[in-house]
This record gives C-alpha cells, structure tokens and sequence, in this order.
C-alpha cells in the first residue's frame, strides 16, 4: 500500500489492443510509482492477448514498487481467460470500485 489514494482507471470498452495502447501510459505511470491500481473493468466484455499482457506487466512493476493491482467487475469471459491462462490468482478481485478502494485503503495487518 502507498498511502496515497489508488489510481482508478475505468475501461470504457473491451480491452483490446486498441484501448491497451490508449490507456497503456496511464497504467504503467501508475504502477511504476508504486500507487495502488483499480482497473474498473465492468464495461469490458472481453480481453485479447495485447490487454492481458498489459495487465500482467502492469501487475509486476505495481509489484515491484510496492503497490498493488486489482481487477473491478470483470465479466464472465474475463475470469475464464484469466482461469485459463493460470492468472485467477494473481489479481485481487473485487465486485465495485467502492469495495476496492476502501480495501486497499485499509493498512496491513500483521507484517
């Protein structure tokens, strides 16, 4: 946790590799300063390997710096990818922007 606020980004669209390269720079700044990252997926429908990959590189430097990544609202086909490719368990994920926030606004508990 940073102790600052968590970056939100909300994906208007499937995250494709036209919206992962329009929104690439806001995800890689936020995870190479170390605050915390809510990725609001609730409009997007699906994924392709370009927004996937974006996601994992994402979720290793925000990892690197101390901060961490979570996923909001994605959809069905979103978690069978995620399953699929063995990464259901890398991201936390969370029913609404509001659950996420407050949760990595908590401090952490016995270090």
């Amino acid at each position: 946790m940073s102790g600052r606020p968590p970056r939100v980004i909300v994906l208007p669209t499937d995250l494709d590799q036209h919206l992962a390269d329009e929104v690439r720079p806001a995800i890689t700044e936020a995870a190479e300063s170390g605050r915390d990252l809510v990725i609001d997926m609730g409009g997007s429908g699906t994924i392709d390997p370009a927004g996937l990959g974006l996601l994992v590189r994402a979720h290793r430097s925000a990892r690197q710096n101390g901060a961490t990544l979570c996923l909001v609202a994605p959809s069905r086909f979103v978690l069978t990818v995620l399953h699929t490719m063995r990464l259901d368990g890398v991201f936390p994920i969370y029913p609404d922007e509001a659950t996420a926030v407050s949760d990595l606004a908590r401090p952490a508990v016995g270090v």
